[in-house]
């Protein structure tokens, strides 16, 4: 553990396992935070170099206390002078916004379940919707983030959330009032207030879906914006616009969760047998349908799966360009018919974009 040497006036200092000095700057305004790292090691030689690492929520930044909704673009160019008011506070050898690269982005987008509810049967619950996301595939070279349960005696991943992660990107999909419930209770057993009942309210059927990607996946987008011929440092238009947050979103979404829409067992299979495959096809497609329900989730199907591992990926595959999710929806719901939420969200959009440019006047 870490221990401070020094912690006034709102720094912090203190080396890390390397032996470098970590500086933190926690100015009064919220959303943003400065880390700079002193006298870094190269293999065995110490350079007297630092670098300087900023952390910022747009929104918070920019002045709008709100912990619910994602920032956008628009946040940035009311967060960007700010943060370069307080570089100027702390000394100007930090430099401007524009002085800086940007080695992480989060990029996600909230899932708001009641606005979708049409889509379905009946309303399902946060947690009913986190049961299937959980059970979602885990893309090559990612694996699910766990922790040690002291009741379990065993490693288990949070029910809140479905975490993957690897070297260049994290995938997490989570709820909103789930996760703000764990951590109410875990304020309250550190001594800390819970957190107000508004704030779980205003959480309530959130879905958020996030990629945080890091410095390799954010250097293959940054020389794609050079490609494209984006020329500056940080090239912050390119990598936050949302014709490139989309393409993120979209991308992890369809290899994790899946480009198909969740049905039930019997509907799946009357949807298959609809389209008057081959015998040996539409058993094919039933048997992985079948066989992903009763193991309980795709990895742990693939993983147990007895035959010819390709031809049983290929169907997948199949079944999800047919629109249907080899995740199926439990009988004991009574739900036939979930549409696939990233694909009902861009449609909503779309939707409310015509009605907006069309107005009906009466």
């Amino acid at each position: 553990m870490k221990k401070y040497k020094q912690e006034t006036g709102g720094v912090k200092e203190y080396p890390d396992d390397y032996g470098n000095w970590i500086y933190k700057f926690d100015p009064n305004t919220r959303g943003i935070e400065w880390t700079i790292r002193q006298n870094i090691w190269l293999n065995t030689f110490r350079l007297f170099v630092s670098i300087i690492d900023v952390t910022i929520n747009p929104k918070i930044l920019g002045g709008i206390s709100d912990y619910i909704t994602a920032a956008t673009l628009d946040d940035m160019e009311r967060a960007i002078p700010q943060f370069n008011t307080i570089s100027k506070t702390i000394s100007p050898l930090l430099g401007t916004f524009d002085d800086y690269s940007l080695n992480r982005v989060d990029y996600c987008v909230n899932l708001y379940l009641p606005e979708l509810y049409d889509q379905c049967c009946k309303p399902c619950t946060d947690m009913q919707i986190m049961k299937l996301l959980k059970k979602s595939d885990i893309p090559f070279q990612y694996r699910e983030w766990m922790k040690y349960d002291d009741k379990a005696h065993r490693k288990k991943s949070r029910d809140s959330s479905f975490y993957l992660e690897c070297n260049s990107a994290r995938i997490n999909c989570y709820s909103k009032l789930m996760k703000l419930i764990e951590q109410s209770k875990e304020n309250v057993e550190k001594g800390y207030p819970p957190i107000p009942q508004a704030i779980l309210d205003d959480a309530r059927g959130i879905i958020r879906f996030e990629i945080q990607c890091d410095y390799h996946k954010m250097y293959a987008l940054s020389k794609q914006a050079e490609e494209a011929g984006n020329r500056n440092i940080n090239k912050y238009e390119y990598l936050l616009s949302p014709e490139v947050s989309r393409e993120i979103v979209n991308s992890f979404w369809n290899k994790s969760i899946g480009k198909g829409h969740w049905y039930s067992l019997q509907h799946a299979v009357t949807l298959i047998r609809s389209h008057n495959f081959n015998a040996q096809k539409e058993d094919r497609l039933i048997q992985a349908l079948q066989w992903v329900n009763q193991c309980r989730s795709i990895p742990r199907a693939k993983e147990l799966f007895p035959g010819d591992s390709d031809t049983f990926n290929r169907t997948l595959k199949e079944l999800s360009n047919l629109g249907i999710n080899p995740v199926t929806i439990p009988q004991e719901w009574g739900v036939d018919r979930i549409w696939n939420l990233l694909e009902t969200y861009y449609s909503k959009i779309a939707l409310d974009k015509l009605a907006l440019n069309n107005p009906i006047s009466l």
